[in-house]
């Protein structure tokens, strides 16, 4: 018997191999104009064994599949929060900031104590927005920090 790997639920492919492969590339793509170029090199890959992948209704079920795979990875994550991030680097006096791009930011005690002081200091909706900025990248983040680090 051949082990065809970790089951994948059934996207429609003739095989588990092929449900396996799909379902990989659901959780890989990060917007539906990948997914459907990832899923026409999977058809032609191995020389057209996974043709089937363009079928209507399996390229149907890998797109209801992409959009309901919900919340990934460290963005999960509570602890996630930019906010909630800066209030532990302030209490430990120093660490590193973990981003949603998955870029890592080193700050101190003192640096941390003031941002959040300014940040607590704006209204709630201009807080909101500070805050989702610059959890999003690296340059979000540093462009909000150097406002917030007066």
């Amino acid at each position: 018997m051949i082990n065809e790997g970790r089951r994948a639920p059934d996207l429609g492919m003739p095989t588990q191999a092929g449900n396996n492969l799909l379902w990989n590339i659901t959780r890989k793509a990060k917007n539906k104009r990948e997914l459907l170029s990832m899923i026409d090199k999977l058809a032609l890959k191995l020389g057209g064994k996974y043709k089937d992948a363009k079928d209507e209704l399996i390229m149907r079920a890998a797109i209801d599949a992409f959009d309901s795979r919900g919340n990934v990875g460290h963005l999960a994550n509570p602890d996630r929060n930019v906010l909630q991030q800066i209030k532990s680097v302030e209490d430990l006096d120093g660490g590193v900031i973990i981003l949603h791009d998955k870029s890592k930011i080193k700050m101190d005690g003192p640096t941390a104590t003031r941002v959040l002081k300014n940040l607590m200091n704006l209204k709630p909706q201009q807080r909101g927005a500070a805050t989702l900025a610059m959890q999003k990248n690296k340059r979000g983040f540093e462009k909000f920090l150097k406002v917030l680090n007066r």
